[in-house]
């Protein structure tokens, strides 16, 4: 039987897309659900109106279809179908008209100023034919959760009046979704995935509609956001810049005609991960936005918690606080001085919400008002041995007293961080009357540079001793109970749950979601293998073994007594199974019990992100598993 808490959760609409109609009056909304008696998600979109919160549907689109948008006139609308094109409609009511038909589009339509063109990126159809031999110059095959890389979109503009359509690059590049010009004339956006492989992380391009790509001077970074001022100059937010280390503040960049300005302020991009399967929250292409006075409004992140700030580009000292307080928003859309952002926090899913104006907010959804209110969250900060202080989240039933058996949750990255974001497993865990822990140890951001580059060539030690005083604490605190603790993470999270198992006996179980166990293999089988850990690690393999040998689970498995469940996507391509059943193969030699639950046609984020039927038995063996064994 499924987890009642996880059916639940994903029986509720979760937010997948949104579109601001210029006068702010109405909220194109897509959003995705699984029934609680399927296993397929459905995707509706519906409009609302602002208002006073009420829910229509939208007569020109068929089942699937989604990522609506509006044309500039706030009357016309372009989306994409469930067959992946590119539809038109004059109006909410319709006739639909299809465009470009048979170009797979890889993104939502994006309107020209004039409301004339539609640019997007799609597939040219250059795919290999891999039921036959052939040859290959990429350091890799394919991207987790992108697949194949022989046909990476491109750029593609249309024009809605006649239909015809024109590629406007043609490269190894991926291409993402782009931002129109004022004018009309140029597109921004990123591209990624290196065809090189020596880069690593999304780069800026400024596309003009003659098909001429020029590369402003703005250094790439794990996410680029651009977006252009009413006076051509073109804002751009990058993630952890690839001028300094990984997992570095993000930064903001102002590009003018003949020059390019850096912009620093704090606590910009934000990087809270959540497991649940709100995409909205966690998409990156509007964490960048800008109002009719030419101000920015901009995502911020600290602590665990994300919000919003307002500023000047010529005046970046001067912020305003948009969004703020215990919990976690993204911006989505501004237009007509109205803001819509998400907000969720670790006991409540993702809500669609409008700023006002005047700062004041208004709830435009309640998707989650159903829900029973039976967990509890506290959060507790703790000095840490080597100066750093570390957040902690204690999630537990509502009412439940005296110390609890504990599962603590470790995130990836390591250059992420945990917080007021809601997580199905953690919550599946509380229903089955555990707590769960989940600290922020070194390497999370929004914590300053210091504290993110302090997991720099040491994955094991110092994390370590930031988990077990997060744990100690709570045990102090009469929270837990130190003699009955789990431990379980995905990717950074299953590498340090692995290393924890092999080097101390202080958990009852363990459940390893697609973990790295050998640094040495993850280096040329990891789809960023090769540009991800030297700066990590201190060096390629040749140049720093005996740290790449010190630091992996795989050779200290051996000493592990610790029950282990492994958890693989079978299409992980960020951590290949391999790294799980390596471990696994050791465990079963030396008789510590062990076992593998696979999920088909999952990537790295499978159990979030993936086939819904992988999701529910990642939460299903997981409460399973620390039950038995905790």
């Amino acid at each position: 039987m499924n987890v009642a808490s996880t059916r639940r959760l994903l029986a509720l609409r979760a937010p997948f897309h949104a579109s601001l109609s210029p006068d702010g009056a109405r909220l194109l909304l897509t959003t995705s659900h699984v029934p609680l008696d399927s296993l397929d998600e459905v995707l509706c979109t519906t409009v609302v109106t602002v208002d006073d919160g009420t829910e229509h549907p939208v007569p020109a689109l068929a089942d699937g279809d989604h990522s609506a948008v509006w044309a500039p006139d706030g009357i016309g609308i372009a989306w994409c179908t469930s067959t992946d094109s590119i539809s038109v409609a004059p109006s909410l009511e319709g006739p639909a008209r299809m465009l470009d038909e048979g170009v797979p589009v890889a993104g939502a339509p994006v309107w020209s100023p004039d409301g004339r063109q539609l640019a997007f990126p799609a597939h040219r159809g250059g795919a290999v034919d891999r039921s036959a031999p052939f040859r290959w110059t990429r350091p890799i095959l394919a991207f987790d959760g992108l697949g194949a890389l022989d046909d990476p979109p491109q750029l593609r503009v249309v024009d809605v009046v006649s239909g015809e359509g024109r590629w406007l690059t043609d490269d190894e590049w991926r291409w993402n979704t782009p931002v129109w010009a004022p004018a009309g004339d140029r597109l921004a956006t990123s591209v990624s995935i290196d065809p090189t492989g020596r880069t690593s992380g999304s780069w800026l391009r400024v596309v003009g509609l003659d098909g001429t790509v020029t590369e402003p001077d703005v250094p790439g970074g794990r996410g680029v956001v651009p977006a252009w001022l009413s006076d051509d100059r073109l804002a751009v937010l990058v993630a952890e810049p690839r001028t300094g280390a990984l997992g570095g503040a993000a930064a903001l960049f102002l590009v003018g005609s003949d020059d390019v300005q850096r912009i620093d302020v704090p606590d910009l991009y934000g990087d809270v991960y959540a497991d649940n399967p709100a995409i909205l929250s966690e998409a990156h292409d509007h964490l960048l936005l800008v109002d009719e006075h030419g101000r920015l409004v901009i995502r911020t992140g600290a602590r665990g918690r994300m919000g919003a700030i307002r500023l000047h580009p010529d005046r970046p000292t001067e912020i305003d606080v948009v969004a703020d307080g215990d919990r976690c928003c993204t911006t989505v859309a501004l237009a007509a001085g109205r803001l819509v952002i998400t907000s969720q926090t670790s006991l409540s899913p993702v809500e669609v919400v409008v700023v006002e104006p005047d700062g004041s907010e208004r709830a435009l959804t309640a998707f989650g008002e159903s829900l029973p209110g039976s967990v509890s969250s506290r959060r507790f900060t703790v000095d840490g041995p080597d100066g750093f202080a570390i957040d902690a989240w204690f999630l537990s039933p509502v009412g439940a007293t005296g110390p609890l058996p504990t599962v603590v949750l470790l995130h990836g990255g390591p250059h992420f961080t945990y917080g007021e974001g809601l997580h199905l497993d953690a919550h599946a865990l509380v229903e089955a009357g555990f707590g769960v822990l989940y600290p922020n140890m070194r390497g999370s951001t929004g914590y300053g540079d210091a504290f993110a580059h302090a997991v720099h060539g040491d994955w094991n030690e110092g994390p370590t001793r930031d988990v077990f005083t997060a744990v100690d604490h709570a045990v102090a605190l009469g929270w837990v109970d130190g003699d009955r603790l789990g431990v379980t993470g995905n990717s950074y999270g299953g590498y340090l749950s692995a290393w924890l198992v092999s080097t101390t006996s202080r958990f009852r179980a363990a459940v390893i979601e697609n973990p790295v166990t050998d640094l040495v293999a993850m280096y040329g089988t990891s789809d960023i293998g090769a540009t991800y850990f030297p700066p990590q690690i201190g060096g390629r393999p040749h140049e720093a073994i005996q740290r790449y040998l010190d630091q992996s689970p795989l050779l200290q498995a051996h000493r592990c007594t610790t029950p282990c469940l492994f958890v693989i996507g079978e299409d992980d391509r960020r951590c290949p199974p391999a790294q799980a059943w390596s471990m696994h193969r050791v465990l079963v030699d030396v008789g510590t019990t062990s076992e593998m639950l696979v999920l088909p046609h999952s990537s790295h984020e499978g159990s979030t992100y993936g086939p819904v039927a992988g999701r529910l038995a990642h939460d299903d063996a997981l409460v399973e598993w620390m039950t038995r064994w905790v």
